[in-house]
This record gives structure tokens, sequence and C-alpha cells, in this order.
């Protein structure tokens, strides 16, 4: 009877250990994903777990931080996100090359927050910076990445999952102009989604400007159709920063079309981000069946003044856990269990490997129903045993077994 285990040697709350297959399609999901980063130009970066707690300055990802003491008693941080060290590591590393700098990574990162309400205090994130370009389509092209990668892990766009798309300087170049006195009270409840304590504060406002504060976070559809954009037109009025903005979504827009990305974009103009980095266009990725976001991203066009480059930015970061979620099943990859201690069974293992059949060699003369056993535990479809003029193939399921050469196995439990 085993012992129970003691606590300390549990994992930690809002941490879990990762078995197969999980593990194998969340690491096979992260290659793909840094494939069609390379495809698009992304060169992969590694930042450090620990950053100065000076580093982090967005108020959420500070108070959501695990935080640690050096021996000289300075502040530390478990990176909570990889946006804001990839910004470090330009404006420190990269200032005597040239801009732009297109950088991409997949890094686990840490947070506090939301730990027993179903999220975790540990997960891996992927995702793509694009620093020194304000050019929209820049933002365009991190959009339509995005989406590439989406499709390429098989999920369909309008029906698998939906891109979210708003602009965070219209809504504030709106009330900066229109009603200045409340523009902080109102982004900070529309940052937390709160859409609720935007109408209290619009209660005390004049019944025209009241109005707009209300109905602009509520201007959503799809971005194919021109309908919500002359709606926000409307409320652009004398702000000139809102008609930038306005222009800047026009032109994303243009550029998402002519690629054909389109399909499956909405409009949210109650859209402007959870951080307060962010200064343009930003986006989320909603998969169907889940609750979370999948992905997000957008400009922040200031945080590197931070670190002395005022460098325009743009890029995304997607959840590789809530992604590998909501992926299409998927058979296991082919695995032969291949049972024999003598020297026959290895020289069998290393033959099948050459011709490209992954193999699990168990070192120890099994009987066949315990290696069957074996087999299963471990999804492998087949086992064999070494034997003259090949090997003696069997399906892990249940079968008779037969002589099959070696270089026949491939085709054999391959197809």
């Amino acid at each position: 009877m085993r012992e129970k285990t003691p606590r300390k040697f549990s994992t930690t709350p809002g941490t879990r250990d990762v078995l197969p297959p999980e593990s194998t399609r969340l690491l096979d999901a992260q290659a793909k994903v840094l494939d069609r980063f390379r495809l698009h130009g992304f060169r992969e970066v590694v930042t450090p777990a620990l950053e100065y707690s000076e580093v982090i300055e967005e108020p959420k990802l500070r108070d959501s931080a695990f935080k640690l003491f050096d021996p000289d008693n300075q502040m530390l941080l478990l990176r909570p996100e990889v946006t804001t060290p990839v910004a470090r590591l330009v404006a420190q590393r990269l200032r005597n090359t040239p801009p732009p700098y297109k950088l991409s990574y997949s890094l686990p990162v840490y947070r506090r927050a939301g730990v027993g309400r179903g999220q975790s205090a540990e997960f891996r994130q992927a995702g793509v910076e694009a620093v020194g370009s304000g050019s929209p389509g820049e933002d365009a092209g991190a959009i339509a990445l995005l989406v590439d990668v989406l499709r390429a892990l098989g999920l369909r766009p309008g029906t698998d999952f939906a891109l979210v798309l708003g602009q965070a300087a219209f809504y504030r170049g709106y009330l900066k102009s229109a009603t200045p006195g409340v523009a902080a009270g109102v982004l900070a409840a529309l940052a937390n989604k709160d859409l609720v304590r935007v109408d209290e504060i619009s209660r005390a406002l004049r019944p025209e400007v009241a109005a707009s504060v209300r109905e602009i976070p509520r201007l959503v559809g799809p971005a194919a159709e021109g309908s919500v954009l002359e709606r926000a037109a409307r409320y652009a009025g004398e702000s000139g920063e809102a008609a930038a903005a306005l222009e800047n979504l026009r032109l994303i827009l243009g550029h998402l079309r002519a690629v054909g990305c389109l399909d499956g974009v909405m409009l949210d103009f109650g859209l402007i981000g959870r951080h307060d980095y962010y200064t343009g266009a930003v986006y989320e990725v909603y998969a169907s069946g889940l609750g979370f976001t999948v992905a997000n991203g957008g400009r922040y066009d200031n945080l590197l003044r931070r670190f002395g480059e005022p460098l325009p930015a743009t890029g995304f970061a997607i959840s590789l856990e809530r992604l590998v979620s909501v992926l299409p099943e998927q058979d296991p990859a082919p695995l032969v269990v291949l049972v024999g201690a003598s020297v026959e069974a290895t020289r069998a293992a290393a033959e099948l490997r050459g011709s490209g059949v992954p193999v699990l060699h168990l070192a120890e003369d099994l009987p066949p129903a315990e290696a069957a056993d074996y087999a299963r535990s471990v999804e492998a479809g087949w086992v064999c045993y070494p034997a003259l003029g090949g090997v003696k193939v069997a399906p892990a399921q249940g079968g008779e077994p037969e002589i099959v050469p070696v270089d026949a196995v491939a085709g054999r439990v391959l197809s």
C-alpha cells in the first residue's frame, strides 16, 4: 500500500503537473505556434523569470506578481507577463541595431490573481512583439499572424473562434473632448468590462453626453460590415484624437481585408484593453465553449519610454494551455513498444527508429499480456518482439501477432 503524499510534496495552489497526453499536445502546439512565428520573420528571445520590481509598472500586474528579495534586499518579481520584459530587453540590448525589432517568445508566467477561481498561478504564454513601427500595417500584421496561428492549429474563424477588435484611443479621445472630468473613472470601469458602472457615472452628465458615454461601448458588430464604423463616426465629433483613432482602425481593417482575415473579426468599441499601457488597436480572441480569452494584444506606444527608448510597439500573447483546451481532438502519434532484454531487441529498436518508427524499448522480458497492458498505459498502438527475419508485431488492443520485416514495419504501423 502506497503511503499518502505529505502536503509539502504536493503542487502549490494554482499549479499542477501536466501529464501525457496533455503535455504532448501542449508541446506540439507550442512547436507549431513557434513555426508560424518564424514563418512571419519573428526571432525568438528568452527573458529571465526574475525581474527587478521596478521593471513592471502596470498596477494590476504588480499586484498579481509573486515577490522575492535578493541578497541585497532588493525586491524581485517572477514575471507576470512577457511584454514588459521584452520592452526592457529591446531598450537595453538592441538599441544599437536598426528597428523595427520583430521578436517572439514562449515562456511561463506567474500570477497570484485568480488562484482558487479556476485560473492558474503558472501558465505559458507564446507571443510576438513588433517594436519600432507605428504603422497600422504592423497592427494588422500582428492580427493576421494570430489568425494564421489559430488556423494552422485547426481552428476556424467565425466558427471555432472570434477575434474582437477595439480601439483604446477612440473612447479615450471622445471622453477627453466631451467630459474630461469623468474620463478616468469611466475608462477604469470599462477596462474591467463593468458597463453597469459606466452607466452609473453617466447619470451625472448632460443628457446628450450621457447617451454617448453609454452607447459607444455598446457599438459592436462584424468588421466585414461598414455599419459599426459609420455609427462610431457620429461620435468622433470635434475630438481630433477620436477621429484619428477611427481612421487608424479603418486602415487596419483595410490591411486585414487584403489578406483575407476579416472572417471572424468583430468590432467592439467598448474594448480598450485590460492594461493601462495600451494606446491604440486592442484585441482579444474568444473560443467556442471557453469562458476566458485565448489570446489578447494591442498597441502600446508609450511603454518603452520608461526604459529610455521612445519606440512605438504592438504585439499579442497566446495562453497555450487555454489554446490546447479548445483544439480539435487528434489521434495520438503512432508508438510501438518493443519488448526484450536481449542485444537483438536493442538492435531491432534502433533499426525501427532508423526507418522512422517511434519506439519505446522496454528492456525486460514480459509476457504478451503484460506487454499489451503496458503499451495501452502509454497509449502505444503496437507491441513487438525481436524475431528471426524481422520483428513479431501485434496490436496493443489485441489480435494475432505476425512476423514483419523491419523495413516493412513503418508501412504497417504508421498508416
